[in-house]
């Protein structure tokens, strides 16, 4: 039968050195928990600690592009109510333009009517006087004409022409 052979006989068939392979082993672990403690560890916190800035960094990325889209929308609101606003005072300025047009062509027909009724009474007290002036002529005219035939005539013919002309009048 075979004999189980010795765990130092097996490793040495496999030409690994037990010692040695300890030792290594040891190495193996206090590189193990060195690289844990001073590597792994600060290595997942930082990876961690980025992990949750990446996500705040989304976070206040989708919260800029919210206020953004709100800014846009806002922005579109103002320029609404601005339009909006600017219609309403140029239709208010227009109204007051048209009010004042309104207002200065009646006065300027005011005034024109004025001026019109001012020349008619002047040109009315101007035929008045001449015509006043021009009957005064008349009958300085008819005057003297008058006494110029009457001094031809006597005294009864002068009262049956003036009977005449009574008459006629």
């Amino acid at each position: 039968m075979i004999e189980p052979a010795s765990s130092q006989d097996l490793i040495g068939t496999l030409g690994i050195n037990g010692k040695l392979f300890v030792a290594q082993l040891v190495n193996f672990a206090i590189v193990l928990v060195a690289m844990w403690r001073w590597v792994y560890r600060p290595l997942v916190k930082m990876m961690d600690a980025r992990a949750r800035e990446i996500a705040d960094g989304l976070r206040n990325a989708d919260a800029a592009e919210q206020k953004l889209a709100e800014a846009v929308t806002e922005r579109g609101r103002m320029l609404r109510e601005t339009k909006t606003e600017a219609h309403t005072i140029l239709q208010a300025t227009h109204k007051k333009t048209e009010e004042l047009r309104d207002e200065e062509i009646r006065q300027t027909h005011e005034e024109i009517r004025k001026i019109r009724n001012e020349a008619m009474d002047r040109i009315q007290h101007e035929r008045d006087a001449s015509f006043h002036a021009l009957k005064n002529d008349v009958a300085d005219l008819v005057a003297r004409a008058t006494q110029k035939v009457a001094g031809r005539m006597d005294e009864k013919a002068q009262r049956a022409q003036i009977a005449d002309a009574i008459k006629e009048i």
